[in-house]
């Protein structure tokens, strides 16, 4: 081999330090940096886990959120509807007294009317008795004897005892 070239001792010294070199480089440099590729890749998966389950974590509390939304919304749906029944309630109650209230009113009023109207036929007939009356002395005091007079009168008092019957039926 030497007329190659090589030299036995030499090559042998360089499989000899390769040797040496490959068991050094993989004890102190391809072992570590195996073990540190192995554990960022376990680290890696740790991470990927980590993400899934709060991936997972999260998708369960919205659902649980998206839930509680739905449920506070058909219970605001529900107390609005029976607000709004009992609004209706209300207000139809309020109305029912206003229009009895009215009612009331417009009695009291025809009550008052009437009443009003009775003290004024009253009074019309008191004021047409009496000025039948003064009318009735003083024609016939100047015209009929005292005897006259008092037949007269009577039958006066008659005839105004039946028109104020009479009047009394037209008026009612």
């Amino acid at each position: 081999m030497e007329s190659l070239g090589v030299d036995i001792k030499l090559l042998l010294a360089q499989i000899i330090n390769f040797f040496l070199f490959f068991l050094i480089f993989k004890k102190f440099v391809a072992k570590p940096f195996s073990q540190f590729l192995i554990g960022e890749k376990k680290k890696e998966e740790e991470k990927e886990k980590i993400l899934a389950e709060l991936k997972q974590k999260e998708d369960k509390f919205v659902k649980e959120k998206d839930k509680e939304i739905k449920k506070l919304n058909a219970e605001q749906q529900k107390m609005m509807k029976e607000l709004k029944e009992e609004m209706k309630k209300m207000r139809e109650k309020m109305i029912d007294e206003a229009k009895k209230e009215a009612q009331m009113i417009i009695e009291k009023s025809k009550k008052q009317a009437a009443q009003y109207e009775e003290k004024i036929n009253r009074q019309i007939e008191e004021r047409v008795k009496d000025l039948s009356l003064k009318i009735i002395f003083d024609v016939l005091s100047k015209v009929m004897t005292p005897q006259l007079q008092k037949e007269v009168n009577q039958q006066m008092l008659k005839s105004l005892e039946q028109l104020k019957t009479e009047f009394k039926k037209n008026v009612n």
